[in-house]
């Protein structure tokens, strides 16, 4: 008996936060299977609009030991967490470098050419890259930095509430793990096709495209749920519980011809500036990967499920739609709610999923 192969190995919790509530996941693997320890989402402290954070955003002591408390109370192990830095503070960079098997300094190249472009020493961020398919003679990586102050302000902030931060991904790469361990999606075509996972936080949205299952282009939207938010509260005067029922939160029990009308409405805007977006990243990476077809888009974080945001995204880009919701997650979630809160959680899934801290 392999008793090595039996042993089960609990993940750090992956804690996705934003400006609206807390995603949290914990997973357990003994051998090659993982399934969910425990799983969370949460409100903030404060109310939107009121929220005592830190200019970093990030909350203060008392809501991160609050938020510790409640993480606790329902069934995730230890402390000690992963997380990544929200998207508008990291910058994506095309640049050239060496092959990878020639055997120069890359990450130093790197380093020195996105400081370059940052307008700053090449100490003073973290830095992640990788290939990009070779296109011609060039040898293009793309490079994420985010500014080191920020990174620590993170971990500072989440040690004020009890929390050890292990490990700091970045978002793209987290959101890919939860997408490419849905079944459905995790197989790649036969030939390599242009993807794109849209993920859609509070404040802003995350488009992601990839080629195969490479990342090949972010592009980072300058909008997100918030703007339903405020749609729903204040054009519409809705109070919180519905304004929760239009954003997705919950089933409201007055589920009639009148919300779903207002639910449209609100995610309309939302939806053209979103499919607007994707169009244009899209088209850029159609543009640098002629021969590659379009392939589909994967829906992750608020609105996955949206029939508006769908039919928008489908009218605009006319390629099939698909539904993050990781396979561990989507067992442990309740049947009804398994595509709409299981893609809500793909990138705390992603940052648990790593298992390598």
């Amino acid at each position: 008996m392999n008793l090595l192969a039996s042993k089960k190995k609990i993940s750090t919790i992956g804690l996705d936060l934003d400006d609206h509530e807390f995603r949290a996941v914990q997973l357990v693997r003994q051998g090659a299977k993982a399934s969910v320890q425990a799983w969370a989402i949460f409100p903030r402290l404060h109310p939107q609009g009121e929220n005592e954070s830190s200019p970093s955003g990030l909350p203060l002591r008392e809501e991160m030991m609050w938020a510790s408390s409640i993480l606790h109370r329902r069934g995730f192990s230890g402390s000690v967490i992963s997380c990544a830095p929200r998207t508008r503070d990291c910058s994506q960079h095309v640049i050239d470098l060496p092959p990878h098997d020639s055997g120069a300094p890359l990450e130093q190249i790197a380093r020195l050419e996105v400081a370059r472009v940052r307008k700053c020493d090449p100490g003073d961020f973290e830095l992640g890259y990788w290939a990009l398919p070779q296109r011609g003679r060039s040898s293009e990586s793309m490079a994420v930095a985010c500014s080191s102050p920020i990174i620590s302000d993170m971990i500072n902030s989440y040690q004020t509430g009890g929390l050890d931060v292990s490990a700091i991904d970045l978002p793209e790469l987290a959101i890919m793990r939860g997408v490419l361990d849905t079944e459905s999606l995790a197989m790649p075509p036969a030939e390599p096709q242009i993807d794109a996972v849209l993920y859609v936080s509070w404040s802003s949205a995350l488009a992601v495209v990839t080629l195969g299952h490479r990342i090949v282009y972010v592009r980072r939207i300058e909008h997100g749920a918030s703007m339903v938010w405020a749609q729903a509260t204040e054009r519409f005067g809705l109070s919180v519980m519905s304004a929760r029922a239009v954003l997705g939160d919950h089933d409201a029990n007055d589920q009639g011809e009148q919300l779903d009308k207002i639910r449209s409405a609100c995610w309309s805007s939302l939806a053209k500036e979103l499919a607007s977006e994707l169009d244009v990243a899209l088209a850029y990476v159609s543009h640098g990967f002629r021969m590659a077809p379009l392939g589909r888009v994967v829906m992750c974080g608020y609105g996955s499920a949206n029939a508006t945001v769908t039919d928008q995204l489908d009218q605009v880009l006319g390629i099939p739609m698909a539904i993050s919701a990781p396979g561990p997650i989507a067992a442990a979630l309740p049947q009804d709610n398994e595509k709409t809160l299981g893609a809500r959680l793909t990138l705390a899934y992603g940052l648990a999923a790593r298992f390598d801290t």
